[in-house]
């Protein structure tokens, strides 16, 4: 009897370990995942946010761009904040009412960097000769992209780093309108 009462406390921790494996194991691929191909809608009661973009080439070298934003709260995630479900939500910011989160820069289709604040410098280093693409997107807390009718906050700007006109064509989904 004693070894029947043995072998199932065997049993019994052999099953709990692996779960728990299993668990944490799940736990890293959630982390390890990108998010950033994920959409996220604005709440049909928040208005929706606007994006544009400026470029200018930098004096020394590379590019600087102004993110043009309205109705956005654009921000560094929130260090108190370690509740994953609460980084992937739709989040509005008590002050303006708006949508909040930061931006993903991508250069010729690769993410370059999250962005937290208005302007960002462009090393040249990211750019090849002739035509390159900018994107900037909108993006909650939890690095999923801001949606308004299903259609992704972006803004792309065309570039040709040969010709003197340097911007070649501009996409906007959501465009801002009215800048002071």
């Amino acid at each position: 009897m004693k070894n029947i009462f043995v072998l199932l406390a065997i049993i019994l921790n052999v099953i709990i370990n692996d779960v728990n494996a299993q668990s944490s194991e799940n736990n890293k691929i959630l982390i390890k995942m990108d998010h950033s191909h994920m959409p996220i809608a604005v709440p049909s009661h928040i208005e929706k946010p606007s994006l544009s973009l400026l470029l200018k080439k930098d004096t020394m070298s590379g590019y600087n761009l102004h993110v043009q934003i309205q109705s956005y709260r654009l921000m560094p995630p929130p260090t108190s904040i370690v509740n994953m479900t609460k980084l992937m939500s739709a989040t509005v910011d008590k002050q303006t009412g708006f949508v909040e989160g930061h931006a993903h820069l991508y250069i010729n289709g690769t993410k370059i960097q999250r962005i937290y604040g208005l302007d960002v410098h462009l090393p040249e280093k990211h750019f090849k000769e002739g035509l390159n693409t900018i994107s900037v997107t909108l993006n909650n807390h939890g690095h999923l992209h801001w949606t308004v009718d299903d259609k992704k906050v972006v803004s792309t700007l065309y570039i040709d780093n040969n010709l003197k006109e340097l911007i070649k064509h501009k996409f906007e989904s959501f465009p801002v309108t009215n800048v002071n």
